[in-house]
């Protein structure tokens, strides 16, 4: 069989117009193929439909073709998932300006002796958090996020699991 090597769930040279429909409603079908499907669909015996999928080597072509269309939703995950971090990332920035705008302009003298302990409190348990997250990520190869740390964190100070 002449092939059509990079894409072979595209006409091959010599295929004709029928065989190739035929093809098409097969490598369409996904998981529910089936020659006597398609071989009704076009009203054509399914003998026909057979020596067709024979003779055009429609197996190794469907699986090239899903092969590609899962490379292709995997690319547009990856694709997806950076576009989120970057966008969680300047989110993330804006918020942090903000947050040390107000605490430049926040006035010492107006804050409670409870609002002192508060910052000190979050203060220090963000950088404890961070130190954490760091240590934690180098001794399990960086797979450890600041999120999983965090939230282990909120669970020893709660008592919850």
């Amino acid at each position: 069989m002449p092939k059509c090597a990079d894409r072979p769930w595209e006409r091959q040279n010599g295929e004709g117009e029928k065989a190739f429909a035929a093809f098409v409603i097969y490598r369409d079908m996904g998981r529910e193929r089936t020659v006597t499907a398609v071989a009704k669909q076009l009203s054509k015996s399914r003998q026909l439909v057979e020596r067709w999928k024979e003779r055009w080597n429609w197996q190794e072509r469907v699986r090239a073709y899903d092969n590609e269309l899962e490379k292709e939703a995997k690319a547009a995950a990856v694709k997806a998932t950076r576009e989120m971090a970057e966008r969680h990332i300047r989110i993330a920035m804006q918020l942090q300006k903000k947050a040390l705008e107000a605490l430049q302009n926040l006035s010492v003298k107006k804050m409670t002796a409870k609002d002192i302990k508060e910052y000190i409190k979050m203060a220090t348990e963000l950088e404890r958090l961070n130190r954490m997250s760091e240590e934690k990520s180098e001794t399990d190869g960086g797979k450890t996020s600041l999120a999983d740390t965090i939230v282990e964190a909120y669970k020893r100070r709660t008592g919850s699991e």
